[in-house]
């Protein structure tokens, strides 16, 4: 195992903000909406040798009020710990916040970004990735391509978007949206498979079903061999998710609207989910994400976790999958995305359906602070309203 220095710098401040891109050109719609840009609140820890670690929070539709949740109430939970002391910070949180009445959510979100930035800082204490400190030994996961751009689309430009994000990361797997109409849904599902053979899998994202009951499709979609329907109901359903895994039609995924390790394992124990996709700006951050990989191990389900806007998550969700042992990682297929390709950037790499860790200590992913102000944070939901 990696050595421990022999001295620990404190952590001596934390910090957030709001960040966000807006789309020169707004994406295709999904079921719920089209979004006017990428919001992400970064979060920072320093420590008390000048080291700085770095997460990302989910912006939660509020992500100003995320990050005044980490930059007010967090101070006193995380100021002073040593930045290895995760799982008192989360338990902390967890008690005193999370399952108190209020920002429960907002509370959790904020957790995510500090936990991230946490072990960020701790790897780069240690010299040391991430995933080396959490025991994992995988250096390279299946990829799969997921993202805004494969949306509600014409068949014909869907297919073409499939093509450059194929030719792109070099993947044999993409994620299409559901939850249209039903026609239509299938309609491009057809097409892709039509278009790429049983070389393409297809995963498909219903984002909660809102338009219609996505199980009049769930059939069609297994005899189409769709790898599985994922969210085609609201989070606070499980039971119905239970009763339509239970017709065995397709496979069903869903929790990135979880939050923590005990609402998993309560949608495991009622057999709602063959895949579990934690996500980890969302769920509590990297110390949650690694227990609930092993919560879906040790029943035997896929782990696949969700992904969020910046390559600090996506650098993060690779060394859960690591520590894990197992799980499929989701690609942001976008062809411009300047929180994974530029003001943020890490090491991962693509090839041949495969992608691989970043090596570097920490999290592997790189801030270029002097940049963020081309990126000022903008408040309210980066989703318009669609009812």
């Amino acid at each position: 195992m990696p050595a421990v220095p022999s001295s620990v710098p404190p952590i001596t401040s934390l910090d957030a903000r709001l960040v966000s891109y807006r789309f020169p050109v707004r994406p295709e719609p999904l079921a719920v909406g089209s979004a006017e840009r990428r919001d992400v609140v970064l979060v920072r820890v320093r420590c008390a040798d000048g080291t700085v670690g770095y997460g990302e929070a989910f912006h939660g539709h509020a992500g100003s009020a995320v990050a005044e949740i980490v930059n007010t109430t967090m101070q006193d939970v995380v100021v002073g710990r040593a930045p290895y002391e995760t799982r008192d910070v989360g338990a902390e949180t967890f008690h005193r916040f999370v399952y108190a009445a209020g920002m429960s959510s907002g509370f959790l979100l904020a957790l995510s970004g500090v936990d991230l930035a946490m072990w960020d800082a701790w790897g780069k204490v240690c010299g040391q990735p991430v995933h080396r400190l959490l025991g994992g030994s995988l250096t390279e996961a299946d990829v799969y391509g997921g993202g805004f751009t494969l949306g509600f689309q014409p068949p014909e430009r869907l297919a073409d978007e499939v093509r450059r994000m194929r030719e792109a990361f070099g993947l044999d797997a993409v994620k299409l949206r559901v939850g249209q109409a039903p026609g239509a849904d299938l309609d491009r599902v057809r097409h892709v498979r039509e278009a790429f053979g049983d070389g393409l899998e297809i995963m498909v994202d219903a984002n909660l079903g809102h338009r219609y009951d996505v199980a009049r499709i769930a059939g069609a979609l297994g005899e189409l061999g769709v790898g599985w329907l994922e969210e085609p109901y609201a989070p606070q359903q499980p039971a119905r998710f239970a009763a339509l895994r239970a017709r065995g039609l397709v496979p069903l995924a869903g929790g990135e609207n979880l939050g923590g390790a005990a609402e998993f394992a309560d949608w495991i124990g009622r057999g709602a989910l063959d895949v579990v996709q934690p996500d980890v700006s969302r769920v509590g951050g990297i110390t949650e994400a690694v227990r609930i990989g092993a919560l879906a191990r040790a029943a035997g389900l896929r782990f696949a976790p969700h992904i969020s806007h910046s390559c600090l998550n996506h650098a993060a969700t690779l060394h859960v999958i690591s520590a894990v042992g197992d799980g499929v990682f989701e690609a942001d297929g976008s062809a411009v995305n300047p929180f994974r390709d530029g003001v943020f950037s890490s090491g991962i790499t693509f090839s041949g359906g495969r992608v691989r860790l970043p090596d570097a200590p920490g999290l592997g992913a790189r801030v270029d602070e002097s940049a963020l102000a081309s990126y000022p944070g903008e408040t309210g939901s980066p989703f318009p309203r669609v009812w």
